[in-house]
């Protein structure tokens, strides 16, 4: 039962990751009409954002879109950087186009500055931090938005955010002190809701070994599914979580303790 109950509670926080990173479950299109849309949709990127774009799995599902059927999906990324992928939807008569590649460039922006944050918290630089912002659901940020250079800040004033899922990872040793992390983790998360632009999150702070620490940052996009793979106790010697709903923290920092190791996995 216990273990059951540990599942269903780890299940239960990953909805809102499963949003931010949504498998893009190919569902190869045939026809003209997938050939046009993708057509379609990569000069409205090139334009829109004056940088070369790939689309693949045109007619991919991940979910019923804006209008449901009424929209042909797709998957896209800048062809510099085949990582940054992203998320891109067209209505069937080709008159609208939506994508989260703001999103995406804000959040490496994000990055850099929690990075810092929990450097300080943390008090330690062998830090490396990966982010997710969510336009909420299934949705994308405003169609207007694509200057690239601006600010965080001025991006957050621009686009209502619902919610933001942040992975941190710290080179570790076995030997932790799990009371002085929780705090650690706690005081984070006070770091983020002070930043009032986020209703709902979810934080994950993994403890690697130094191995592990050493690659994150190549490995991270390579690895299928990241939260299960960071969870591994070949791969790191602990992990906590905590979480923000309604603008407030979600739990205490006995709490957050009790997280430790809490769905681990042994491979």
């Amino acid at each position: 039962m216990e273990g059951t109950e540990r599942e269903m509670n780890l299940n239960g926080r990953l909805v809102l990751r499963i949003v931010m990173l949504l498998s893009l479950v190919t569902l190869m299109g045939c026809g003209q009409e997938y050939k046009d849309a993708g057509e379609k949709m990569t000069r409205y990127l090139n334009e829109k954002y004056g940088e070369e774009f790939v689309i693949e799995n045109v007619g991919g599902g991940y979910g019923t879109g804006i209008f449901s059927t009424d929209t042909i999906k797709a998957e896209a990324y800048p062809k510099h950087s085949p990582r940054h992928r992203f998320r891109a939807e067209i209505t069937k008569d080709f008159n609208k186009v939506w994508d989260n590649y703001m999103n995406m460039i804000m959040a490496d922006k994000f990055d850099e500055k929690m990075m810092k944050v929990s450097q300080e918290v943390f008090e330690q630089k062998d830090i490396w931090v990966k982010s997710y912002l969510n336009s909420g659901g299934l949705s994308f940020p405003t169609r207007d938005l694509n200057n690239k250079n601006m600010s965080i800040e001025d991006y957050f004033k621009a686009e209502e955010l619902y919610g933001i899922a942040i992975d941190v990872f710290i080179k570790s040793e076995p030997d932790i002190d799990k009371e002085r992390e929780a705090e650690k983790v706690d005081q984070l998360v006070a770091k983020i809701v002070e930043l009032q632009e986020f209703k709902n999150g979810a934080i994950d702070v993994y403890y690697l070994k130094p191995s592990s620490f050493e690659r994150v940052s190549t490995d991270f996009f390579t690895v299928k599914v990241p939260i299960d793979y960071y969870r591994q106790k070949e791969v790191s010697y602990a992990h906590t979580f905590a979480e923000i709903s309604d603008a407030k923290k979600e739990y205490t920092v006995k709490e957050i303790l009790s997280h430790f190791d809490r769905g681990s996995k042994n491979s």
